[in-house]
């Protein structure tokens, strides 16, 4: 990423401007973008699962979720 140096405030604001889209849509395809990026989606175990007993439906939870 960039360093920016800026001789006043105004000067940043203007160039900030620049730098961020105006369509919201836009900035926050941005955002969903890095966090995808930053922490990728768990799988999800689709179904219903019916278990013996509580040990083994925790047993289950631990090695699909975690």
């Amino acid at each position: 990423m960039p360093l920016y140096k800026y001789r006043s405030l105004e000067e940043a604001e203007r160039h900030l401007h620049q730098l961020l889209p105006q369509d919201p849509l836009i900035r926050f395809m941005e955002v969903d973008e890095l966090v995808s990026a930053l922490k990728p989606r768990k799988k999800i175990a689709r179904g219903i699962f019916r278990f013996k007993s509580l040990a083994e439906a925790n047993e289950h939870r631990k090695a699909i979720y975690l």
